[in-house]
This record gives structure tokens, C-alpha cells and sequence, in this order.
């Protein structure tokens, strides 16, 4: 039985889909020139520094799993609401069985049959939104640091769901 060397680094290659993981996550736009620079980098890494490679896939894998997280948020999510009201029937005994025929409910008083609920939601609030945003520009910074050249590609403040065609 033969035990592995301890001193050895992990080898770890790039996967098919890590270039374009590469290009979405860092924001860099569709042209021939930003692709031929990622693919460099991406073997420059691979060549000079293996568990480089092990590392960026962990950011790649833990971007993919934010841009899920951020996809599925409903619209409720995108703020922090600050107080939550519900007003239903406001008392008395509601009769059994309640008023069918439409002259006999607004007879019988509308206000105590509607419910109502009001949320208010505060701007300023960190949102859910923001936070899954904070994480997953701690991850693409930690991609820049082992790419630093791709740093220069990137797009400027652009949103990773929308992309602009770029003629080369």
C-alpha cells in the first residue's frame, strides 16, 4: 500500500465552463480581444499557480450559488420591511351564516367584513438583495486578486444579469 506524498499541491485543471463563469462573474464584456486575455490568465494560473485554479473554482462555484440566490427573490424580498398591520373584522360577533345577497352585506356594515394589510418597508434597510450583492462582490475582489490583469476588462459598475453586445 503506497500513501500519496504529503508535499504535493492538488491538481486541479479548469473545468469547460469555468471561462464563461470567468467572463460573467468578473463582468467582462463578449469581445474576441476579453476572451483571448481571459483564456491567458486562465493558463498563466494554471501553469505558474495549480491551487490557484482550486481556489477560483471555490469563488466561481460560490458566485453561481449567490447569482441563484439573488435570480429567485421575490419582490418582498428586495427590501426589509419595518412594521406589518393587519386589520380584519374589528369585533363584535361576525353572524353565522354571514349575508349572501349583495343588499344584505352592505346592510350589514362592509368595513367589518374586509381585511386589509399594510407593510411599510424602509430604503434604507440593508435588503436581501444587498446582502447576497456585498457577498458576491467579496468573491468576484478575490477572483481580481488571482487575476489581476482581467481587472482592466471589466465592465464598470455593470449589473452580472444584463450584458451589451460588444462588436470586435
Amino acid at each position: 500500500m503506497s500513501l500519496p506524498c504529503c508535499n504535493e499541491p492538488p491538481s486541479c485543471t479548469w473545468r469547460p465552463a469555468d471561462s464563461e463563469a470567468l467572463r460573467v462573474g468578473l463582468s467582462l464584456p463578449v469581445s474576441a480581444a476579453a476572451l483571448a486575455a481571459l483564456h491567458r490568465e486562465m493558463a498563466g494560473l494554471q501553469l505558474h499557480y495549480p491551487t490557484g485554479v482550486c481556489t477560483a473554482q471555490r469563488h466561481l462555484d460560490a458566485i453561481a450559488a449567490l447569482d441563484g440566490q439573488l435570480q429567485a427573490l421575490t419582490p418582498a424580498e428586495l427590501n426589509r420591511p419595518i412594521r406589518s398591520r393587519r386589520k380584519g373584522v374589528a369585533g363584535g360577533v361576525v353572524p353565522n351564516p354571514l349575508p349572501l345577497r349583495r343588499l344584505d352585506v352592505v346592510e350589514y356594515a362592509t368595513e367589518l367584513l374586509l381585511e386589509e394589510s399594510d407593510t411599510e418597508w424602509d430604503p434604507a434597510a440593508p435588503s436581501v438583495a444587498a446582502v447576497l450583492s456585498s457577498r458576491r462582490s467579496g468573491h468576484v475582489a478575490q477572483l481580481v486578486l488571482l487575476l489581476p490583469r482581467l481587472e482592466n476588462w471589466r465592465q464598470g459598475g455593470a449589473d452580472p444579469f444584463r450584458g451589451t453586445l460588444v462588436r470586435s
